[in-house]
């Protein structure tokens, strides 16, 4: 007779915020279907889509729940998509993340096994036509090597955490929601949150997703003005020089990669991008000096905060 014990999956419960998913979603959707670990559950939380997203949706095995896009906050969505879900480790994915084999969502669980460990969050591999500044960005930012955080060991800059491609035991997520009223880099101000309580953090490239994104000027100083208004308050007591640090490691990753392939003409670009990005966090840093108004039209790319 086999006495072998054999061990039950844990339930997961995938939750992913949509509006206006477009023709990737579907890509989404048909690989999280394809995985190998079972059970799952999805819980789609959608916030005014008007492109399709909704007629797709109903075609999948999902729990589809619609809000008003003026109840949408990145913290607040996601806290309520938990309070859906049933599972005993919560996915959070976003509409355009792509998994990348069908072993991601294992890849993501496992680590969980570890009780000490709060969340798990995978690679995010750029897309193939990816212009080549923002590849090295991505490669610099999630590389191949397996990380685990802890409170003593990460500063202003580390990527803690990513709410991308994530998973976090639900008994945590419960006892240490996300916070609600921050304008974006929730996932960084959680990650923190549970790293003080003495929790551990997991990065597993293994449990790779396909995401990336190509800003213009303008958007990009928006998106790091918003950035740049939640490291204040995230990192008030955590004062280093850590993030120029970072900022400077992945320019120096992009200049040595550039020289590799002989793009090194494009370092000036790379250099204007990377200004733009620290002019942006740190005149976000000091927001309180600009009127709402202008901080809502002009110099933030979330303009439902400041309603």
């Amino acid at each position: 007779m086999n006495t072998t014990k054999i061990m039950k999956n844990k339930s997961v419960s995938i939750i992913i915020l949509t509006k206006n998913g477009g023709k990737l979603f579907k890509s989404v959707l048909n690989k999280i279907f394809a995985q190998n670990y079972k059970p799952f559950e999805v819980i789609i939380v959608d916030s005014g889509s008007t492109d399709g997203t909704i007629d797709l949706v109903k075609n999948y095995p999902v729990k589809l729940v619609q809000i008003k896009p003026s109840e949408f906050g990145h913290g607040k969505t996601r806290n309520f998509g938990a309070k859906l879900a049933k599972g005993e480790i919560i996915v959070f994915l976003t509409q355009d993340a792509v998994p990348l084999s069908k072993n991601w969502l294992t890849n993501l669980v496992k680590p969980l096994e570890n009780k000490t460990i709060a969340g798990v969050y995978g690679r995010q591999i750029p897309k193939k036509n990816e212009n080549i500044i923002d590849k090295i960005f991505y490669y610099s930012l999630y590389p191949n090597k397996q990380q685990i955080w802890v409170d003593t060991n990460c500063a202003e800059g580390d990527n803690v955490f990513s709410s991308v491609n994530s998973a976090i035991r639900r008994n945590i997520v419960k006892k240490y929601p996300f916070p609600s009223d921050i304008i974006v880099s929730e996932d960084y101000e959680w990650a923190f949150k549970v790293l003080k309580k003495g929790y551990k953090i997991f990065y597993n490239p293994r449990a790779s997703v396909v995401h990336s994104h190509s800003y213009g000027l303008i958007h990009l100083f928006r998106r790091n003005f918003d950035i740049g208004i939640s490291y204040k308050r995230i990192y008030k007591n955590r004062r280093s020089l850590k993030l120029f640090k970072n900022g400077s490691k992945i320019f120096l990753n992009e200049v040595r990669h550039l020289a590799r392939i002989n793009r090194i003409h494009l370092t000036p670009y790379a250099v204007f991008k990377d200004a733009v990005k620290f002019f942006a966090i740190n005149f976000g840093k000091h927001e309180e000096i600009f009127p709402k108004s202008v901080k809502k039209k002009y110099l933030s790319a979330q303009r439902w905060y400041w309603i």
